[in-house]
């Protein structure tokens, strides 16, 4: 079976006996250079979100915990945690 990375859709290689990557090691060399960037605009746009002065709503609260969730995986420190989020009853409430 065919394995295609998940960022640029390029094949990758499987060699036998071993674990197969989802992300080709071009794609992989990149995130890994560019990483504290990538870092810092996931949280910019973090705190966008949560300084946004328009209504609460559940998508923005969706938005909010999957960037921390993104800045969290990068091993970075996101602006704000959820349980401190404008956003959290939105979800909390929801799964109650």
């Amino acid at each position: 079976m065919a394995v295609k990375c998940v960022w640029c859709g390029n094949d990758i290689k499987e060699i036998e006996g071993q674990a197969t990557m989802d992300t080709c090691d071009e794609c992989e060399d990149f995130f890994e250079e560019h990483i504290d960037d990538i870092s810092e605009s996931l949280n910019e746009l973090l705190k966008k979100n949560e300084n946004s002065s328009s209504k609460p709503t559940e998508k923005k609260a969706w938005i909010s915990y999957s960037l921390i969730t993104a800045i969290h995986m990068l091993s970075s420190r996101p602006y704000i945690e959820f349980k401190d989020s404008k956003y959290k009853d939105l979800i909390v409430n929801n799964k109650k």
